[in-house]
């Protein structure tokens, strides 16, 4: 396996050109969405921003948010066992990441577009996605670590998988069910146009996880092919 610090800077590199795509798409195929928000949000008066800058911003954003992912994603990857091929340790490391950071709480808490939410609820609503979010990584590790247990026993491959996706299916069910409801009221936006809003952020969050577990893994198996083995260097 490759250095700790060549890993760490793979996955910062990945990350800030995930984020750098998931910006320059989003521009094209979110902003109309954002743009129609913003205008009910303000009502057609001036904005302190251009929409420019904020455009500018908002990709530039993402790039730093991809980069520090990407670096979290680097130390993930030394840290999982190297019991498959960097290609697939890749792609399954960036599904987990987006089941456990974004998918897990965006279907309880599903992301708004400006100018829907009580800003009194604000701290309230933070505290209940952080929550999600520890129980999406909880339950993501926890699965991965039954999955590797029963796989010691000898436990079959489809009856462990089902088995654990149940399992997991069923706690995170129960947990939505004991979390606080922070539905956020619509006010004068379309449903419509929040539910066109939400599910273009959970393709671009798709998006950003995909690409950084694609760049990733092709750079890391490329890495391990080129490296020679034991014996060769023996």
């Amino acid at each position: 396996m490759a250095p700790v610090g060549t890993t760490l800077l793979r996955g910062l590199l990945a990350g800030a050109g995930a984020g750098l795509a998931t910006g320059l798409v989003g521009l094209v195929f979110a902003e109309p969405t954002l743009d129609a928000a913003i205008a009910l949000e303000t009502g057609g008066g001036d904005e302190l921003f251009s929409r420019g800058t904020q455009q500018f911003g908002l990709v530039l954003g993402l790039v730093l948010v991809g980069a520090a992912l990407g670096l979290l994603f680097g130390l993930a990857y030394r840290l999982v066992p190297a019991e498959t091929r960097p290609w697939h340790r890749s792609l399954l490391l960036a599904l987990g990441g987006f089941t456990a950071l974004y998918l897990v709480p965006f279907l309880r808490y599903p992301a708004n577009p400006p100018g829907v939410g009580d800003l009194s609820t604000l701290e309230s609503r933070t505290s209940s996605y952080l929550l999600c979010i520890a129980l999406g990584l909880a339950v993501v590790t926890g699965s991965y670590a039954a999955v590797r247990a029963l796989d010691r026993r000898g436990v079959g491959a489809w009856q462990r998988q089902v088995g654990v996706t149940a399992a997991a299916l069923l706690i995170v069910s129960l947990a939505y069910a004991l979390l606080p409801d922070a539905a956020a009221p619509l006010g004068d936006t379309p449903a419509g146009l929040v539910w066109d809003f939400r599910l273009r952020s959970l393709g671009l969050q798709a998006l950003l996880y995909a690409v950084l577990g694609t760049v990733f893994g092709i750079v890391a198996e490329r890495s391990a092919a080129s490296r020679p083995s034991f014996a060769e260097r023996a």
